[in-house]
């Protein structure tokens, strides 16, 4: 029983001398690990610096207005003297180094158009922005919304006219409503040749196909065309008033787009056959 009770228990016959060597081997030196610090974070800080320094020159220029390259370097080879005499009083400082930091920084400003060099004289002329880009896309946005605006103008007068028309072929063709033959349907269109032309017509047997061959030259009018040479786009102001709504009318006017349908009141559009259609058969 007292045998089956018992542990074994490891034993090290590791020396202390040995554990100690061990534990030296195992913890880095504490003069590489500075080093190392150093080693890692020395282009970081370099980068840093070089963009802080060229904020720097930026800043001063753009504080200034006008100044010139020597009036920027020994302003900054001061500051930056007097910023590292605070943090390192023993350290030395390399003035060259500094003012050709400031003349790259420069360089690098005048390529991006920040800042412009006459002579010797330095000026500010702004961060690079996309105003000017921005400009004329908005001017040639204005071009063509104008250009719009003067199509859809002509667009609303050739419909004005044409509602003219319309009104007035109604009124003409209920005034004829026992004179089927003196009606003008819609639509319609009219071709139209010389007196002595020689005219072919040929037409599909499902009739609905005509070919026509003319032996002299030859227009065609569809019946917005024909209704205008009638004179019937004009009408008086009180039946514009009847025909639009007030804001359309003013709108128009304002604009001029009823200078072609009005006429004094009391005299209303008629036809006028023997003034715009030949009477010979010749052509319009």
């Amino acid at each position: 029983m007292a045998d089956s009770s018992r542990k074994r228990i490891p034993v090290s016959t590791t020396s202390s001398d040995d554990k100690k060597s061990r534990k030296r081997a195992a913890t880095p030196s504490k003069s590489k690990l500075p080093a190392e610090k150093k080693k890692n974070g020395a282009p970081e800080k370099a980068s840093k610096g070089l963009r802080h320094f060229s904020m720097k020159v930026c800043r001063k220029v753009e504080e200034k207005g006008k100044t010139s390259y020597n009036e920027v370097a020994d302003e900054l080879v001061k500051e930056v003297m007097a910023e590292r005499s605070e943090s390192e009083p023993r350290g030395k400082y390399d003035e060259k180094n500094i003012r050709r930091r400031v003349y790259d920084a420069l360089n690098v400003l005048m390529a991006m158009d920040i800042i412009s060099k006459e002579k010797k004289e330095i000026r500010w002329k702004g961060l690079p922005t996309n105003a000017h880009h921005d400009l004329d896309l908005l001017k040639r946005e204005g071009q063509f919304r104008e250009m719009e605006v003067k199509r859809k103008r002509e667009s609303l007068r050739e419909l004005l006219v044409q509602q003219v028309c319309f009104r007035n072929l109604i009124e003409h063709n209920r005034k004829r409503d026992n004179e089927c033959d003196e009606k003008i349907p819609l639509p319609f269109i009219v071709v139209n040749t010389h007196n002595t032309a020689v005219i072919q017509c040929e037409m599909s047997p499902d009739r609905t196909d005509v070919m026509f061959d003319f032996s002299m030259p030859f227009e065609i009018n569809d019946d917005n065309t024909i209704l205008k040479r009638l004179q019937m786009n004009k009408t008086p102001f009180s039946v514009l008033q009847e025909m639009f709504p007030p804001d359309m009318l003013h709108y128009c006017q304002n604009h001029r787009l009823l200078d072609t349908v009005l006429v004094p009141e009391g005299k209303l559009a008629g036809m006028s056959t023997a003034a715009h259609m030949p009477a010979d058969g010749g052509e319009f």
